[in-house]
């Protein structure tokens, strides 16, 4: 399952957070006990330090005060007092001179009545109520510390969604996208690297696509002139030589034009239902075969109904080199295609390659084989990708024959 950042740093406070409040439950329990054991140490040191004064003949003048610097407090609420003595639990007596002593727990809170004949006192503790509030401030505390780091790391990290959105645009072929940063922590240092890095990438595919396009344009002119000259000539034979050898000069440029634009990701595939059949007719003009070779070098059965949706002029450039690849390394100069349902079969005799497949679908790949793949496998893989089908290859040892199946 795919979790964002954002969503594991949330997940690591939630559980953060809940440490921190079983960590303050504990302390509250253990701060209770902590007060209860106080709370009946000062009612005893009280106790026996008033019964020490009584032995010594000796009374304080006022009872209450007496009783405050022992941290208690006479309760004036009679509801209370009436709720404290009817409900609550009696911890321990004590009677020291006709003075009874009851400690009392009510509604987690710890209570001393001093009663005698004449009248009755009751005495609340107020030690636990300090160090309640010291912990409940602690808690606070630390629970604005928790939420305002939590805050402040998901500002930190939410430039990383736009920078996100940036990288799929600069994936997708834009490149002018901007990604610096004013901010001085790592997220901001990766933005300004990352731009950095575009910027360069983007001045470098320029300076090639300037280059590449002003190649192919000085060549244009040769070949129209060169096109112009052989037309001129008096030698019919000589004359269509050199006229096809021109046209397929210019073809190539063209198909170099799209390879660059495929390469370089700025290519618009324009897909339409097309049949089969049109294609692969326009691919074998594409071969620039002679006439007597045409039909002994491909060996086509394509399924008559067989339509596809493709961008015609990428789909027969990929056809194409299929064709010529499997031509040029074949012990008998031709290539076998037919189609089943939803898959164009390209068969020719040879032998095995030296490299395995996946290295031909890279560029500038030959292996030992003099005439090489060259880029032809590169750019029929670019091609099928595009169109969203798979390229699949197999070599049947017993028969010696390759085969390349776009499947679509």
């Amino acid at each position: 399952m795919k979790q964002s950042l954002s969503t594991k740093i949330t997940i690591i406070f939630v559980f953060s957070l809940i440490l921190l409040g079983m960590f303050f439950i504990l302390l509250f329990k253990y701060q209770e006990e902590n007060n209860t054991e106080l709370m009946k140490r000062s009612q005893f040191q009280s106790i026996n330090y008033l019964f020490t004064l009584y032995s010594n003949n000796y009374t304080p003048k006022n009872i209450e005060e007496y009783f405050h610097t022992f941290g208690l407090r006479k309760v004036e609420n009679p509801t209370l007092k009436k709720a404290v003595l009817t409900q609550g639990s009696v911890l321990f007596q004590k009677t020291i001179n006709f003075n009874r002593f009851s400690s009392i727990r009510y509604n987690e809170k710890y209570y001393l009545l001093i009663d005698n004949m004449v009248a009755s006192i009751l005495l609340e503790s107020t030690v636990q109520d300090r160090s309640n509030r010291q912990l409940w401030l602690g808690f606070a505390i630390a629970l604005i510390v928790f939420i305002s780091m939590y805050i402040s790391i998901l500002r930190s990290i939410s430039p990383l969604k736009e920078l996100q959105i940036k990288i799929r645009r600069f994936a997708s072929g834009d490149m002018e996208i901007d990604c610096k940063s004013d901010q001085d922590d790592e997220i901001a240092e990766v933005a300004n690297e990352f731009d950095s890095a575009v910027k360069k990438i983007s001045a470098l595919m320029n300076s090639r696509q300037l280059f590449l396009r002003t190649i192919m344009h000085e060549l244009k002119t040769p070949i129209g002139k060169g096109r112009i000259v052989s037309e001129m000539l008096e030698d019919e034979k000589a004359r269509k030589r050199l006229i096809t050898i021109f046209e397929r000069l210019d073809i190539l440029i063209r198909e170099f034009s799209k390879i660059e634009q495929l390469v370089a990701k700025s290519y618009t595939p324009n897909f339409k239902e097309y049949n089969l059949v049109y294609i692969m007719e326009h691919s074998i003009d594409l071969l620039m075969l002679e006439s007597e070779k045409r039909e002994e070098a491909v060996l086509a059965d394509i399924e008559s109904e067989y339509m596809i949706l493709a961008d015609f002029e990428l789909m027969a450039l990929a056809i194409k080199n299929l064709m010529d690849n499997a031509i040029k390394h074949s012990t008998n100069n031709r290539v076998e295609v037919k189609s089943e349902e939803n898959i164009i079969i390209f068969e020719n005799r040879g032998e095995k390659l030296p490299l395995d497949i996946s290295e031909y679908f890279k560029p500038f790949v030959s292996g030992n084989l003099k005439k090489g793949l060259g880029l032809g496998l590169y750019i029929v893989h670019n091609i099928v990708q595009l169109h969203g089908f798979s390229l699949e290859y197999r070599y049947i040892e017993d028969k010696k024959i390759h085969q390349f199946k776009i499947i679509t």
